[in-house]
């Protein structure tokens, strides 16, 4: 019997999301990874035979997304009972953790000490969406080669893939599409994108920009990229994935990233949240010195409060 979780994932939602389907026909299924120490990723030849899901047939409705990351970000609230919560909680636990919820119903914007970190795997929705826009711009659909490497990447968060497609597409292409989604506080270098830094806050720019706005991509590969969001292998469905396991019906689109560094495991997590009376953007970055599931069980905690409190206004 399948989950309601996967269930859900299969689902593609927002404009664009009949075509985008369409584009991504003929993508591999992928498989599940094991988990890897380096850069909160896999490669190829550390895969499982546990295939993750094909798409639906059906996308859903498309629920609305009123308001732009962009614009609301203007619109900072305290939120002092979340703020309350979050510190009751991690007060209870070793590490730090910064986050940006974005709440697009209302416009409004939170935030908790959201300061620099590195990004590891997040930043492949960015590298995902470079290639996608070069293709949009040279007025063609993205290869099935260039498919399959894109699913590997954010499905599987596969490293080689992610090499691959960075090597075609140029870090100065990334760097240039960055600008157009308006991440100005994140560095782009020569080195190891893994260790590349950006802000909670760029993050969220970064999936909001896969949302409601034509700005930077098409309503059709903005649901290419949700949709592989959304198809996350089991085991990495954590963070801004626990909205999935609240009772309710969620639809998360997401990407996380991993890594150790000698003072702790760095966990990452941005994405979409909506349904449940709900529709939001957060992105985590987080730092846990007792090992990488003490950190999963951290940030995944954090990310259910933020959803609780969207229950109603940010207060």
């Amino acid at each position: 019997m399948t989950s309601a979780p996967l269930t859900r994932r299969r689902l593609l939602t927002g404009s664009g999301a009949a075509l985008g389907l369409a584009l991504l026909t003929g993508c591999d299924s992928g498989v599940s990874p094991r988990a890897s120490a380096a850069g909160g990723a896999t490669t190829s030849g550390s895969a499982t035979a546990s295939a993750s899901p094909s798409p639906s047939a059906t996308p859903s409705p498309s629920p609305s997304v009123p308001m732009t990351v962009a614009a609301a970000v203007r619109t900072a609230v305290d939120a002092p009972q979340l703020a309350a919560r979050l510190e009751e909680y991690l007060d209870g636990r070793s590490g730090s953790l910064g986050l940006e919820l974005v709440d697009l119903t209302r416009g409004e914007v939170f935030r908790h000490d959201a300061r620099e970190a590195e990004c590891y795997s997040t930043i492949k929705v960015l590298i995902l969406t470079t290639v996608l826009r070069q293709a949009q711009e040279a007025g063609k659909q993205l290869t099935a080669r260039q498919k399959k490497l894109a699913r590997r990447m954010i499905t599987r968060s596969d490293n080689a893939a992610t090499e691959t497609l960075l090597a075609e597409a140029g870090r100065d292409e990334v760097q240039r599409v960055a600008g157009l989604v308006g991440m100005d506080h994140t560095e782009i270098d020569e080195g190891w994108w893994g260790f590349w830094r950006t802000v909670p806050g760029d993050l969220n720019l970064m999936t909001g920009a896969l949302l409601s706005t034509d700005d930077v991509l098409d309503g059709g590969r903005r649901a290419q990229a949700r949709f592989l969001m959304a198809d996350v292998v089991p085991e990495q469905r954590w963070g801004v994935f626990a909205a999935e396991d609240v009772e309710g019906d969620a639809y998360v689109a997401a990407k996380n990233g991993w890594g150790p560094l000698p003072n702790g495991y760095r966990l990452n997590s941005t994405g979409w949240v909506s349904g449940d009376g709900r529709d939001y953007v957060l992105s985590i970055l987080s730092n846990s010195p007792d090992g990488f599931r003490y950190g999963r069980r951290t940030i995944s905690g954090v990310a259910g409060i933020c959803h609780e409190a969207l229950a109603d206004r940010l207060v």
